[in-house]
């Protein structure tokens, strides 16, 4: 039988953090990111080993495929808007990855990464479960990867639609492109809160092409500068 701790305190967590108020506002930081901190402490003060919360918990990474899918749903909508813009939208698709790919590695080596760190944050802007697959594919650490594409996703959500407005980026497609680009699932989710239907869609596709061609690029940049 499957220990439902990981499921259970996951969502409790989750949960609870989606319904604190401040003067009747969302806390402006991700539930996503309290709950994790806050998990990692509940972990080491009962001293539950990570495995053994893992085993249900997987589970909830898991299910973030429907779950885009199901943001992405009312593209149908919108289908006319995006096929008259296809041509810009695709091109946005490949420099966000190419963009990602190479400013990280380049960075990273600023820093005096090692090159096996490196390689690990290459698929960063992607969705947790494809980056952690890209990263074993491309000889990263895995771990290390699910963090880091987790606090990109973060900092997008936090940070992304401030950024955005401040360079005057307006247009609901050009939103959802680059938060689902560059912070995948929990940028997406922070534009369904917004209850912007046409970011949603954008990002929502945004995150699965960018994972895609990400797939297909990383391992030719890493033979590349390998």
């Amino acid at each position: 039988m499957i220990n439902p701790t990981g499921i259970i305190l996951s969502v409790l967590l989750f949960k609870g953090f989606q319904k604190i108020r401040i003067k009747g506002k969302p806390v402006p930081c991700p539930p996503i990111l309290l709950a994790g901190i806050v998990l990692i402490f509940v972990l080491k003060f009962f001293s539950i080993d990570f495995n053994t919360y893992n085993e249900s918990g997987k589970y909830l990474t898991l299910m973030l495929i429907p779950a885009v899918v199901a943001l992405g749903y009312p593209i149908y909508k919108h289908k006319d808007l995006l096929v008259k813009n296809k041509r810009i939208i695709y091109t946005g698709f490949f420099f966000a990855t190419v963009l990602a790919i190479i400013s990280t590695y380049f960075v990273a080596k600023f820093a005096h990464a090692d090159l096996r760190i490196i390689v690990s944050m290459l698929p960063k802007s992607v969705t947790a479960p494809i980056a952690v697959e890209i990263s074993k594919e491309i000889g990263g650490v895995p771990e290390l990867t699910a963090c880091v594409a987790v606090l990109t996703g973060v900092f997008g959500a936090v940070f992304g639609h401030k950024l955005l407005k401040l360079f005057k980026v307006k247009h609901d497609i050009s939103i959802g492109l680059a938060i689902g680009a560059a912070s995948h699932v929990i940028g997406t989710a922070r534009c369904a809160e917004k209850g912007k239907e046409l970011q949603v869609v954008m990002a929502s596709l945004s995150l699965v092409m960018v994972g895609i061609l990400t797939a297909i690029l990383a391992p030719v940049f890493v033979h590349i500068v390998g």
